[in-house]
């Protein structure tokens, strides 16, 4: 797993080589860090993506990965980023032949029943449209988390103040980090998008959007930048 992440951050960043072999060591190292301290109890590198969310989010509460990011200047959490974003990328082209990942979307998606009321507030709460793209058709909008399900407590799952509305792609872009928006509600775009997406989505670092925030919100959208977003 390990080489094929540094094969994939070759052939989708503009990392150099040195920075992909940085990124490679760093996640290793915060791999083995947590498992020797018990934050984790098995490699970052045998986990879902279900799992790799939740282990993330505990790692960066961490204060031995604190220290550790801050001396080497956010170099690790920023490769932990690129590791999520690789899995994610590979689930979604591999996902359909790994039985296991089809059982736990299976059990995620029993788990998410009885959201309506959730799916219905925010879509109440953004007068029906996706908060970007203003798409007003309830078939293509989505009921997104800001801070990932997966890690959520059972009542920051229902909160609409940890939720966006969203179109299908907007969505699929914020879930991977590669949009976010600052407390204004202007769009960041991950360099990972690449310009003539960004063309053919419409996106533009000019957006700005009424994410109708509270300080709730505003603290999920934090949460959003620092852990998810890949720059």
């Amino acid at each position: 797993m390990l080489e094929q992440f540094a094969k994939w951050m070759c052939q989708n960043t503009q990392l150099s080589q040195s920075s992909v072999y940085k990124y490679k060591r760093a996640v290793n190292t915060i791999s083995n860090d947590m498992m020797e301290v018990d934050i984790i109890h098995k490699s970052l590198f045998d986990m879902s993506r279900f799992e790799l969310d939740i282990a993330i989010n505990v790692i960066f509460q961490n204060s031995q990965f604190i220290a550790k990011n801050e001396k080497g200047k956010r170099m690790y959490s920023n490769s932990l980023k690129q590791y999520r974003y690789f899995v994610a990328d590979s689930i979604d082209e591999f996902d359909l032949e790994d039985d296991s990942l089809s059982t736990e979307k299976v059990i995620l998606t029993k788990l998410r029943i009885g959201q309506g009321a959730y799916r219905s507030g925010l879509i109440a709460k953004y007068n029906g449209k996706c908060v970007v793209t203003g798409i007003n058709h309830p078939k293509l909008l989505i009921a997104s988390h800001i801070k990932p399900w997966s890690v959520c407590e059972s009542n920051e799952r229902i909160n609409i103040e940890n939720g966006l509305l969203l179109s299908a792609n907007m969505d699929k872009l914020f879930d991977c980090g590669l949009i976010t928006f600052n407390n204004a509600g202007k769009l960041a775009i991950s360099s990972f998008v690449g310009r003539k997406n960004e063309e053919k989505l419409h996106l533009s670092n000019d957006i700005c959007v009424d994410l109708k925030a509270s300080n709730q919100l505003l603290n999920y959208l934090e949460y959003h930048r620092d852990v998810l977003f890949v720059r």
